[in-house]
């Protein structure tokens, strides 16, 4: 079974302090429904959102409207890694995509990517033009490694850094679109 996680507990403070989850991305849907339907159209098991102080309850009840579990990081100001290691730990499936809330444009034929090409790999990345990428494909060989890594130097990136990490290359610009800032609003 093939599982998510969806790093959502963010502050949204690059933007003016929004819930980015709740942005919306394209054709009415917001950047969490966006993702989750994109997973699932390639057979998605397992979902967990991982979500925080200040906008914990209204990502929660759409997630949860999504039909997708959630687990709460009580301090996301710990940084990227905390969620991470919460999401993992709450993992029953398999292998899951690593995917921050920020890349609501990535295209299921990467995902089918990745899942061609994880084989015998603990995780795969996608690639585009050089640049890796979200969502990398984690094996559950590393589950308990992320689950582990809130203060790993480096965090969830040092720990994929240690093992079998294939690159898979892709034409989806999506995978390196992050949104952040107002710009890359105004980009999309």
């Amino acid at each position: 079974m093939i599982g998510v996680v969806i790093l959502a507990a963010g502050a949204g403070t690059r933007l003016g302090g929004v819930a980015k989850a709740l942005l919306p991305a394209r054709d009415g849907a917001t950047f969490l429904s966006s993702i989750l339907e994109t997973a699932r159209t390639i057979g998605l098991g397992e979902a967990i959102v991982v979500v925080g102080p200040p906008f914990g309850d209204a990502v929660r009840a759409a997630a949860e409207a999504l039909g997708a579990r959630v687990v709460v990081n009580e301090h996301p100001e710990r940084g990227m890694a905390s969620s991470v290691a919460i999401g993992f730990g709450a993992l029953t499936c398999d292998a899951a995509w690593l995917w921050p809330v920020d890349h609501p444009h990535v295209d299921a034929s990467t995902l089918r990517s990745l899942l061609a090409a994880i084989d015998g790999h603990d995780a795969a990345r996608p690639v585009f033009e050089g640049r890796g990428g979200h969502p990398p494909l984690v094996a559950r060989s590393l589950f308990a490694a992320l689950a582990a890594c809130t203060d790993a130097p480096g965090g969830a990136r040092s720990v994929l850094a240690r093992h079998d990490v294939i690159d898979v290359a892709v034409t989806d610009p999506g995978v390196v679109r992050d949104i952040d800032t107002p710009s890359d609003l105004e980009a999309r």
